[in-house]
């Protein structure tokens, strides 16, 4: 199994935004999910590029933090 894998892939987790799991295996589950917020944050009408706004950033968000470095 691979990292990308290994993510969460419930509908508010960041694994479930993860588009390009398998080709992203060289990256860590922590820089997945971060990409995963980013991605989400500048395509979201709620959101502000970068800033927390809506749930479903705020809880990739936490998902990250709570990764390991």
């Amino acid at each position: 199994m691979s990292r990308a894998e290994d993510l969460p892939q419930g509908s508010g987790s960041a694994g479930g935004r993860l588009r390009h799991a398998e080709a992203d295996a060289e990256f860590t589950p922590k820089q997945l999910t971060f990409r995963a917020y980013m991605e989400h944050s500048v395509g979201c009408a709620d959101c502000d590029y970068g800033n927390v706004r809506c749930g479903v950033a705020r809880e990739i968000w936490r998902e990250w933090r709570a990764l390991p470095q």
